[in-house]
């Protein structure tokens, strides 16, 4: 059985954790003789290549960047002529391979692959692994236990003003009037992705949260598939000096307020270090609650780490956090710290309480401040407890996030096969 595993990254062009759930998924369903194929666009590299004995198939495409976690401006890829020239692009490829299912894993392959799918009879399967196909900038999803996304008539009035004010820097009419045909753009655009969406033989997505957010706001035959890690043992060990992981942008949505507000008593108090991959300016952040001297001991930027690093670091680290305020469709980093031994903060967001069990395998607490500081002095304090719970429990979370979901991918696939 071949199975085409679409993406709108990959390696060497992996901007975040989306492109390693599919490695993984690929990887473990080669395992089991799945003969999986990863197809992405070709943003500068090889057209053909094997990476950790997978194939890689990269479409063409016109806009080239560096190697690493950088991506294109989405106007690249989200509009009618890419989607057009991707359906037949993907049909090609169908064509030259001869899979047996398509299964998308990005956004902007859908409409491509839906249009390529009915040509070749071949059948389509989707996986959505965040919310902005829902709403492009999802402030309405800020407000707790809100599923619905907004209206137009809010999206404009409400969503817009409040995107221009926290994320555009450079504040003017111009500016203004460019990011407004900006987001109304995707807004219609991705209206459309939905409906190519909707025409897939099946949504997998990947948390029971996730699932309520997309069948309330019109998505069905919807079904929950965690992502899969690499399990190879709980490799955690107690740490002598105590430190705690971030890894990521460090943005509103990620909960980045409430974690700089719980730092400053806690390196105060309880002298812990906190380590920062994939944020690069920080200092600014903190406004004077640090002295320089606290700061560049107790803060450590680290930069330009690989996916491999950041995943041997998860081991070497007290815990690791998660202060998500936005509800995250799953949190890739606290299943991949889980299963590297090491115990994880997390807010009761999204779908971090899926991965993530309360004074077992880690804390889950309301999104503020207070409560963060004092999970993550909780998780410190009782570091080798945690990590004995978990190495304990190793077993059973191998079988949830790794053994189930590949069983799930295989029986989906035969199924449609059979058919």
């Amino acid at each position: 059985m071949k199975i085409f595993l679409l993406t709108d990254y990959f390696y060497p062009f992996n901007p975040g954790g989306s492109e390693w759930s599919v490695y993984e998924l690929a990887k473990s369903l080669k395992k089991k003789m799945v003969d999986a194929v990863i197809v992405t666009l070709n943003y500068g590299a090889s057209e053909r290549e094997i990476y950790g004995d997978l194939k890689i198939i990269r479409l063409p495409f016109i806009k080239k960047i560096d190697v690493g976690r950088k991506i294109v401006n989405p106007a690249w890829q989200n509009n009618p002529i890419f989607f057009a020239i991707s359906a037949f692009q993907i049909y090609r490829a169908v064509k030259s391979e001869k899979p047996d299912i398509i299964h998308v894993q990005g956004k902007f392959l859908i409409p491509g692959a839906i249009l390529a799918g009915f040509v070749t009879k071949k059948p389509v399967i989707v996986t959505i692994r965040d919310k902005q196909i829902i709403c492009p900038i999802g402030k309405c999803f800020f407000e707790k236990n809100r599923l619905q996304a907004c209206k137009l008539t809010e999206y404009i009035t409400s969503d817009l003003p409040w995107y221009f004010t926290n994320y555009s820097q450079r504040k003017s009419f111009m500016n203004f009037t460019y990011v407004a045909f900006g987001v109304l753009y995707n807004r219609f655009m991705f209206a459309i992705i939905k409906f190519f969406a909707n025409r897939a033989k099946l949504i997998i997505t990947i948390s029971q949260s996730q699932k309520k957010y997309l069948e309330v706001n019109g998505f069905s035959n919807v079904k929950v598939i965690y992502n899969t890690a690499d399990f190879l043992g709980s490799k955690s060990s107690v740490q002598k000096t105590k430190s705690v992981l971030f890894a990521g942008k460090l943005s509103k949505g990620k909960g980045g307020e409430i974690l700089i507000n719980s730092i400053p008593d806690l390196i105060k108090k309880n002298k812990i270090v906190f380590l920062f991959a994939g944020t690069i300016e920080l200092k600014g952040m903190f406004n004077g609650k640090l002295a320089k001297e606290s700061f560049e001991k107790y803060i450590k930027l680290l930069k330009n780490l690989s996916y491999r690093q950041l995943t041997n670091l998860y081991s070497k680290v007290s815990a690791v956090v998660m202060p998500s305020i936005y509800p995250e469709s799953f949190g890739r980093v606290a299943l991949e710290a889980i299963a590297q031994g090491t115990p994880v903060v997390v807010t009761n967001i999204g779908g971090l309480p899926e991965i993530v069990q309360d004074k077992v395998t880690g804390r889950v607490v309301d999104p503020n401040d207070g409560e963060l500081k004092n999970a993550i002095r909780e998780v410190i304090k009782n570091e080798k407890i945690y990590k004995q719970n978990i190495k304990r429990l190793y077993p059973y979370l191998m079988k949830k996030f790794h053994d189930i979901p590949i069983e799930q991918h295989l029986k989906i696939y035969e199924s449609l096969v059979k058919t």
